[in-house]
């Protein structure tokens, strides 16, 4: 590794300068994935030329804080006939108050913003084996706060995920190869790779597993994405331009500095010195005013930083609702539309070829019971007596039409409607 480049890692709260390079203090800065919004995107033709206000619409949607600007950077992985499939990336600023302050501590200025799991993959490149084939596999990469996945068609990332740590790895696998179907199509998973010391929980039952028992250093891999300008920077637009003003400043005051010399040399005693107080006072106070705003900023918004964990909190997601339907619903039952609206309700309706009504009604209620009986447990594995995966399931509608009996569930509540006021 090159020793041009400074290399920050702000990991477990903590940040660190394992790379010290002869940047100043300005320095690349790797964050864990589960710091950042990471999705692999295609790109709408109308969007091809510039795809950032698309970008920037999909990531505020997935932003813990919707209503404040975000920056979006992106990398090209595929062209193809049907698009072009990018790699974006975004740091929320009022998730990044404690990583700002630390910087703060240490006056590191950051001129881009990486992830480490993507600096561990470009590591582990030589080590996956991808040829000319396109057949999917999924790479597991173990860190110190959560696992990162990749799914690969070939040599192209479809599904980029952060797993926390504990979480049912068998389940995530499952989740992660519904999602690259949804979004690539069907193929076949030739392998599992796990990077690190992971334990396999199961995830063997879909493919071969291979482990790489080689060292990989993601400093190294972070380095030589920073050199490709082509690569993605998620550094938010506030802090490019306090890097910029930073800076600018350095270069005025070396300026400054430089007249000041001659004008010393020139006036001397008689009018030098006092300028030269005035100025520095001057100077502090602006500091001062600088570090007051942000040390209001951060606790402005330390109360918001909790709101960051629960967006990886799945437990009632539309995939999730779709899996206990599916596992539950009656042989026959054959459903036509979906509504899933997130934390509040969820509509779906189908079909029964046949039968009676009276029938397919008691059918249709005695499903309804089950649903009402799905424990929350049945999705996470955790314990928790008392919590079911839907509060109130209201009973159905069965109506005979033709020869088919329709059927519509449009009040399964996933909290009880009094409590939406």
């Amino acid at each position: 590794m090159a020793d041009d480049i400074k290399i920050a890692v702000f990991e477990n709260g903590e940040l660190s300068v394992p790379v010290k390079g002869d940047g100043g203090n300005e320095a690349v800065l790797a964050l864990s994935l589960d710091r950042l919004l990471v999705k692999v995107v295609k790109i709408p033709s109308e969007f091809q030329e510039n795809p950032s206000d698309y970008l920037t619409g999909i990531f505020k949607a997935l932003s813990p804080f919707p209503d404040e600007p975000i920056t979006v950077s992106y990398e090209v992985i595929r062209e193809t006939e049907d698009g072009r499939f990018v790699l974006a990336a975004a740091l929320p600023e009022g998730s990044a108050d404690d990583i700002a302050e630390a910087l703060d501590e240490q006056k590191l200025n950051i001129t881009r913003i990486d992830s480490s799991a993507l600096g561990a993959l470009r590591g582990a490149w030589p080590y996956l084996g991808i040829g000319a084939e396109t057949s999917r596999r999924i790479v597991f990469i173990a860190g110190a706060t959560c696992i990162s996945m990749f799914v690969l068609d070939g040599d192209c990332p479809v599904v980029v995920r952060a797993i926390s740590l504990g979480d049912d790895m068998k389940r995530e696998t499952l989740r992660s190869l519904i999602e690259a179907e949804s979004f690539a199509g069907p193929a076949e998973l030739r392998e599992i790779v796990i990077v690190g010391e992971i334990a396999e929980s199961g995830v063997g039952e879909f493919a071969p597993v291979r482990k790489i028992g080689e060292e990989i250093d993601f400093l190294a891999g972070v380095a030589e994405r920073s050199r490709d300008p082509a690569s993605l920077n998620a550094l938010p637009d506030s802090w490019r331009e306090v890097l910029h003003e930073t800076r600018f400043k350095s270069k005025f005051k070396k300026f400054v500095v430089g007249a000041l010399v001659i004008w010393f040399a020139m006036l001397a005693v008689i009018i030098g010195i006092p300028k030269y107080y005035s100025y520095q006072t001057g100077k502090q106070k602006d500091i001062r005013k600088i570090h007051k705003a942000r040390y209001d900023q951060v606790n402005e918004k330390k109360n918001q930083v909790e709101a960051v964990r629960n967006v990886s909190n799945y437990d009632k997601s539309a995939l999730e609702a779709l899996r206990v339907v599916a596992v539950n619903i009656p042989e026959n039952f054959v459903l036509d539309s979906w509504s899933y609206t997130k934390g509040d309700l969820l509509k779906f309706s189908g079909k029964v070829a046949g039968g009676d009504l009276i029938e397919v009604s008691n059918v249709a209620n005695t499903f309804k019971d089950d649903l009402a009986k799905v424990p929350l447990s049945f999705v996470n594995g955790e314990d928790k007596d008392e919590a079911m995966f839907f509060e109130k399931v209201e009973t159905p509608n069965c109506v005979k039409r033709n020869d088919a009996i329709t059927f519509s569930y449009d009040k399964c509540y996933f909290k009880l409607p009094e409590e939406e006021e």
